[in-house]
């Protein structure tokens, strides 16, 4: 019985090696492949700043699908208990090869809702310390998304993780490209996976730059330039106070001449003197008396 029980036993062993291995060849198969479909791939630019396009080229086998990940994390602070974070405009390309997942660590659950025509919601409870919101296929377009729920500890901090992929097919050549919007990515690091090769990208903040109007050397130069305007600038403006100082007095001179009453002045009369009249009146009168007289004898 002993005997008969020791080649039956080795069979079963040497079955299960051949199986092990043979899943392990296909395993091997299956991945290998996928890891390698990738030669090589370049991300420009180099220093993006905050709302700049991600453009990224590079070259697999032809007609061969490539995964792009990119990847971010975002500490949130708790208040009463609660966490909040929102992305505006994320923009999903075209296409429905897609998938989106948010994790959020050291909180009870998450709620992750998009705003399409109206709010739509996923949520998870948290397994162990991270809670998962997985979306696949999501229809391309511009989006907000909000992310809330229920911290762990109170008012501690929530580290959210954000994954966005993409799978996108190469030509005939062998060739790909994808773009992705920054304008919804925070400040800072954050990863970007080709491929199964990942590369780390600082995404720098909008600064607004002051610049100086004229160079160094010509500073002084332009000093004295405006110090004689400025001068001169302060002369006219004296000149044109006194005249108008000047002007306003001679106004309120005419005015006050015009508000006194005007005296009338004495007409002269027109015509002979009075006493000229009276002695043409004797004349005329004693030539009648003696023309009278003449006509009586």
């Amino acid at each position: 019985m002993i005997k008969s029980a020791h080649p039956h036993k080795r069979l079963k062993e040497h079955l299960f090696i051949t199986v092990s291995f043979s899943v392990l060849i296909l395993a091997l198969l299956t991945i290998l492949p996928a890891a390698a479909a990738v030669d090589s791939w370049e991300i420009s630019p180099e220093n993006p700043t905050l709302g700049d396009t991600l453009r990224i080229k590079g070259s697999a086998s032809p007609e061969e699908e490539v995964e792009i990940q990119v990847s971010f994390e975002k500490d949130v602070q708790a208040s009463g208990g609660e966490y909040e974070y929102i992305l505006e405009d994320v923009k999903i390309p075209d296409g429905f090869n897609n998938r989106f997942t948010v994790q959020a660590s050291d909180a009870r659950n998450l709620n992750v809702r998009v705003k399409m025509l109206i709010w739509i919601t996923k949520s998870s409870d948290a397994s162990g310390n991270v809670a998962t919101v997985t979306q696949s296929s999501v229809p391309p377009g511009t989006y907000q998304i909000k992310m809330d729920g229920d911290a762990k500890n109170g008012d501690s901090t929530v580290n959210l993780k954000i994954t966005a992929v993409q799978r996108i097919k190469a030509d005939s050549g062998g060739d790909f490209s994808y773009s992705y919007n920054t304008k919804a990515v925070p400040p800072g690091d954050f990863k970007v996976s080709v491929g199964g090769t990942t590369r780390k990208v600082t995404l720098k903040g909008k600064t607004l730059a002051i610049t100086p109007a004229h160079p160094l050397e010509e500073i002084e130069t332009v000093t004295e330039k405006n110090s004689s305007e400025i001068r001169e600038k302060m002369e006219n403006n004296t000149e044109a106070v006194l005249n108008s100082d000047q002007d306003s007095e001679n106004v309120e001179h005419e005015e006050v001449h015009k508000s006194q009453p005007v005296k009338p002045q004495p007409v002269e009369k027109s015509g002979l003197p009075v006493d000229t009249v009276y002695m043409l009146g004797g004349m005329v009168a004693a030539l009648l008396i003696l023309i009278l007289y003449s006509k009586r004898k």
